[in-house]
């Protein structure tokens, strides 16, 4: 009797460690068949299951951090804080929190000890630190997915796509009329012009003590980098269809690229940002200007229109890239008032023949490298450049004035606004008429070209969908709900990745913020934010975090999220900035511990009015660790 109950014991025992088994069999499957949907392979590389629930988690994913040195980076996260703590003491409290200057570098001035309750405080909270614990926490990648970002890195044919079809577009586009091959640039002679300039400038007075620091400290440059981001929207969306689901083993044609030249470490890179902060109020007083979405909907949603309007959608082709230098300078020049500018900034305001002799050399001079290869943008301004997005806007925005002055109907426009190079109109007329209107637009620029659509319905624009709904037809009134690309997989940050749960809760609370803005209708909203719901749940959260957060939100009003915001008013903060590691906690435990030693001192108290906070940098993400934007 005993030797049968063992036996049947033991077939029970194997038989639920089978059932268990199908179960984590069925788990997994299911798990790598929603993890397909994430991801877009356009490569003829096969990725294997554990590579693809790796990419599914999104580049933004950042995996467990490694315990070696973690206790060491809050260490020297302290010590810069302690200094910090130093500097406001060294100086009482009198440098400026509000109005920072636009053109600062960190100083790294290390001032002298502090009294005795500070430098007890940073001693005391020294040793807190120290002896913080590490706690045990599980790793957010299994062991074959750690496995498949070595493999994945190891590639060297694999870009986001097939390397050689990258290549192969990019040499495609540099061999047109914009671009020509060049030895390798000379940057200390771009530089020494820039600083002719600069020297010229200074000499007449034009900069203060912490602009010509900000353009004068000694810098390494290097030339700048192209790379290309996939338009991927613009494929055929049957064939991204056949991709995902592997009936389609490799992607026949290339998508079309976005280029982008990084100046980051260039000559150019910071007279770029010195020459766009004169430049953005240019742009903001042009009558058809949108500063973003907000700014757009309450444009829209002031107007009353005719029931029979047009709704209008237009994009300008390539418009950084067609446009030639000698064009955008006369363009900038005509626009240029320093007189009107002054007022406006509390900076001096570099003269129109400056402003222009910068901006020549950075158009001029835009080198880059590509594939082991120099070369230089011959036409247009490159995107990547800091102040592309001004010159080029404010040369659109001569075009498009010329368009409307030549347009005979133009009296019947009731609303005209524009994005960089997309347009929103509103028309009381014919289609025909429209139509026209464009002609004449594709006729002003021999490189510059309209596309747009024309509907009695509804138009996107934006990240927007403009509809005549049931506002409409009571009130006059355009509704507006939000838009989603096609090709938009919904891969917001995975609930496992290793940030902190401020981020999380973040995260969510701002996308709410948006649906609750760009929807007009109630029911559309309830709609919009149980789907941002349902696809959160796939990215790993739980109901229990993402209800309370949507349920305050929809209690929130509308028009206060549609207010233009003012500025704030900078409040004095002392903040320890360290990497977040999910192993260690009760930082700001420690930090606040012996702080008493300062809100009690007489003197202190008075510099340091708030309490200390914490702000987290953020550990290698998955996109930094397996792209790059360098083509060798």
């Amino acid at each position: 009797m005993t030797r049968r109950f063992k036996r049947k014991n033991k077939r029970s025992k194997s038989f639920r460690a089978g059932l268990i088994e199908q179960y984590k069999f069925r788990e997994r499957v299911e798990k790598e068949e929603k993890a397909r949907k994430y991801v877009l392979n356009l490569s003829n590389h096969e990725l294997n299951n554990e590579e693809v629930l790796l990419l599914s988690k999104g580049l933004k994913f950042i995996p467990t951090p490694k315990t070696k040195n973690a206790k060491n980076q809050i260490m020297l996260s302290f010590n810069e804080f302690a200094r910090k703590l130093r500097c406001k003491y060294h100086f009482g409290g009198q440098e400026k929190t509000n109005n920072l200057h636009p053109f600062r570098i960190k100083s790294g001035f290390e001032p002298d000890r502090g009294c005795e309750n500070l430098e007890k405080y940073i001693e005391l909270t020294k040793l807190e630190l120290s002896s913080i614990q590490m706690r045990q926490t599980h790793d957010n990648l299994s062991l074959r997915e750690r496995h498949a970002i070595k493999q994945l890195k190891s590639l060297k044919d694999v870009v986001i796509l097939d390397k050689e079809m990258y290549k192969r577009e990019g040499e495609k586009m540099l061999n047109s009329p914009h671009y020509e091959e060049v030895e390798q640039p000379n940057l200390h002679e771009i530089d020494n012009a820039i600083m002719k300039i600069i020297g010229e400038m200074k000499m007449n007075s034009m900069f203060d003590k912490e602009t010509i620091k900000y353009l004068t400290s000694g810098q390494t440059y290097r030339v700048g980098r192209l790379y290309l981001l996939p338009k991927i929207h613009k494929l055929n969306e049957q064939l991204i269809t056949n991709v995902r689901h592997g009936a389609c083993n490799e992607l026949p044609i290339m998508p079309p690229g976005r280029p982008i030249i990084s100046q980051i470490g260039t000559p150019a890179e910071r007279i770029g940002h010195y020459c766009d902060y004169f430049l953005v109020p240019i742009v903001r007083m042009q009558n058809t200007y949108i500063k973003d979405t907000s700014d757009f909907i309450n444009k829209i949603e002031s107007l009353k229109l005719n029931p029979d309007c047009l709704l209008i959608t237009y994009d300008v082709t390539s418009m950084y890239t067609n446009m030639t230098f000698d064009e955008i300078l006369n363009a900038v020049g005509r626009s240029y008032n320093e007189h009107t500018l002054q007022s406006q900034l509390e900076l001096n305001c570099p003269t129109k023949q400056n402003m222009l002799d910068l901006l020549k050399i950075i158009l001029e001079n835009n080198y880059f490298e590509f594939n082991g290869k120099h070369y230089r943008q011959r036409i247009g301004a490159a995107m990547g450049a800091v102040p592309s997005p001004e010159i080029c806007d404010i040369r659109m925005y001569e075009i498009t004035n010329a368009m409307m002055s030549q347009f005979q109907y133009r009296e019947k426009i009731a609303f005209h606004g524009r994005y960089r190079d997309d347009g929103f109109i509103i028309y009381n007329g014919t289609v025909q008429e429209a139509n026209h209107l464009f002609e004449i637009g594709n006729a002003i620029h021999d490189l510059l070209k309209f596309t747009y659509e024309i509907s009695e319905t509804e138009m996107t624009f934006l990240d927007t969908t403009v509809f005549k709904g049931n506002r409409f037809s009571t009130q006059n009134v355009l509704d507006i709900k939000t838009h989603m690309k096609k090709t938009k997989n919904f891969q917001y940050l995975h609930r496992e990745s290793a940030h902190p749960t401020s981020v999380f809760k973040g995260f969510i609370k701002g996308e709410c913020y948006r649906l609750l803005r760009n929807t007009s209708d109630n029911s559309v909203l309830d709609s919009a934010l149980q789907s941002f719901n349902d696809k959160l749940m796939l990215r790993g959260y739980c109901e229990t975090e993402t209800i309370p957060i949507i349920q305050e939100v929809k209690h929130k009003n509308r028009k206060d999220l549609l207010k233009p915001k003012s500025a704030k008013q900078r409040k004095e903060k002392h903040i320890l900035v360290t990497k977040f590691d999910p192993r260690i906690k009760g930082i700001k435990k420690r930090l606040m511990k012996n702080w008493k030693l300062i809100s009690e001192d007489s003197l202190l108290k008075t510099i340091f009015q708030s309490a200390p906070m914490i702000a987290y940098k953020k550990h290698q993400n998955l996109g930094d660790i397996l792209t790059s934007s360098i083509v060798y």
